[in-house]
């Protein structure tokens, strides 16, 4: 049985399409992430990983960006 973890976050600076690509390839970047869907209009990512990874960790991904990030709610699922 392997875990995968899933987190709801608030991201902030998000304006158009161009954003959301950025932020999923920022998001993305950050070791053990496995996949990352981001909402626009609710101005909020979900991102699934191999293990837990903390805020500043995925914060210290915009660094040098107008993006802010900040978790909204934790959730842990098993995937077999």
């Amino acid at each position: 049985m392997e875990n995968f973890f899933t987190h709801s976050y608030r991201i902030g600076g998000m304006s158009c399409s161009c954003c959301v690509s950025a932020v999923k390839l920022k998001l993305s970047s950050v070791l053990g992430v496995t996949s990352v869907q981001v909402n626009q209009e609710k101005k909020e990512a979900e991102i699934t990983s191999s293990k837990e990874i903390d805020t500043d960790t995925l914060r210290s991904a915009f660094k040098n960006t107008y993006y802010t990030i900040s978790e909204l709610s934790p959730k842990s699922t098993s995937i077999f």
